[in-house]
């Protein structure tokens, strides 16, 4: 599937910052660069991610949910 979400999000982990446009990208994030403690957010984002990814979640929904568990991580957001 080549589309994106309606708006990229834009998260600091560490020394990096990524631009995020797909749950592909987030659930890459999620398992391989969390850099905090996983909670219930994080968990909710993978889940929902990885579905978005298969055709089974909203897109967007998806995304909702990957900004949350930025927040949950005290991450910085800067889109």
């Amino acid at each position: 599937m080549n589309a994106t979400w309606g708006e990229a999000v834009i998260v600091q982990l560490g020394e990096r910052v990524e631009i995020v446009w797909t749950p592909g990208h987030a659930v890459r994030l999620l398992n391989e660069h969390w850099t905090v403690e996983q909670g219930a957010a994080y968990q909710t984002a993978l889940n929902r991610c990885t579905d978005a990814m298969f055709g089974i979640y909203p897109w967007e929904q998806a995304r909702e949910a990957f900004v949350a568990a930025i927040g949950e991580a005290n991450l910085k957001k800067l889109r």
